[in-house]
């Protein structure tokens, strides 16, 4: 019933003059439906990836029918992934202004149950069992949604003439790199250059931000104790210009012994 009323639910639901519907206008265009003419193509670039229907693909050494497409997840929590093929790629446009259009992939889907996709969680192989197929009606996707990938058979193996191995791919452009830093194995020894910054702090605020309560006793400690350092500095002066007195007189009498001797 989902699938068959939902149409004109969607319509009804527009048209309600008590519905709070978001873009109202732009809803109730496209729930009039789309135009009775539709354009097909062949082939069809989107977010990086190339896609080509399965019969433009066919005996070429590169397929693009290939997509895939995350679903709901199961009773078990697990993400569903759905694997398919391109059948046909139909550009789909709406009454109204501006011109509203949209791509859509009619896909023939393979069975996403364990009888027909199976996944080695060890060594990361995902495998479709390609003559069965999808049962449901829903052959239909956009084409923003989905990603690429390439089926590839057992050339060996007899017991896997029915499976295909999935290969995803990556878009046009974009590598899609771990966040981990690999150490080349020439480095062994890392030169690391560090900058010390001489400037010391002129603030009062402690390093990790932690406020502390001083007490005006602690003040008052600190302010003789800055008494104390500036009459050490002072008697350190007066002892240093009495050495320089001394020192002066001396070289006073050493010079009236140099011109008494002189004269004599």
């Amino acid at each position: 019933m989902k699938d068959t009323e939902f149409s004109k639910w969607l319509r009804n639901y527009a048209y309600d003059e008590y519905s709070s519907v978001q873009h109202l206008q732009l809803v109730k265009e496209v729930a009039l439906g789309p135009e009775s003419q539709v354009l097909t193509m062949n082939k069809y670039c989107v977010n990086g990836f190339k896609f080509q229907t399965e019969e433009v693909s066919r005996n070429k050494k590169t397929n693009n029918s290939g997509v895939y497409i995350q679903g709901d997840a199961d009773g078990t929590g697990q993400i569903i992934e759905y694997y398919g093929v391109i059948q046909e790629i139909i550009e789909v446009r709406y009454l109204g202004w501006p011109k509203k259009k949209i791509v859509l992939f009619r896909c023939e889907w393979f069975d996403p149950s364990h009888r027909g996709t199976k996944m080695d969680h060890q060594y990361n192989i995902i495998e479709v069992k390609h003559h069965r197929k999808y049962r449901s009606y829903d052959p239909f996707i956009i084409a923003q949604n989905v990603k690429k990938v390439y089926y590839a058979s057992y050339p060996l193996r007899r017991d896997k003439t029915d499976w295909w191995v999935v290969t995803k791919s990556n878009p046009v452009g974009r590598i899609e790199i771990d966040n981990i830093l690999d150490v080349a194995y020439q480095n062994d020894v890392a030169i690391v250059q560090q900058e010390v910054d001489v400037e010391l702090e002129t603030t009062l605020q402690h390093p990790q931000h932690i406020l502390e309560e001083v007490s005006d006793d602690d003040i008052l400690n600190v302010e003789e104790e800055i008494s104390e350092n500036e009459e050490n500095e002072s008697f350190d002066d007066e002892e240093w210009d009495d050495n320089e007195n001394e020192t002066t007189e001396e070289e006073e009498w050493e010079n009236d012994e140099i011109e008494t001797n002189e004269e004599e």
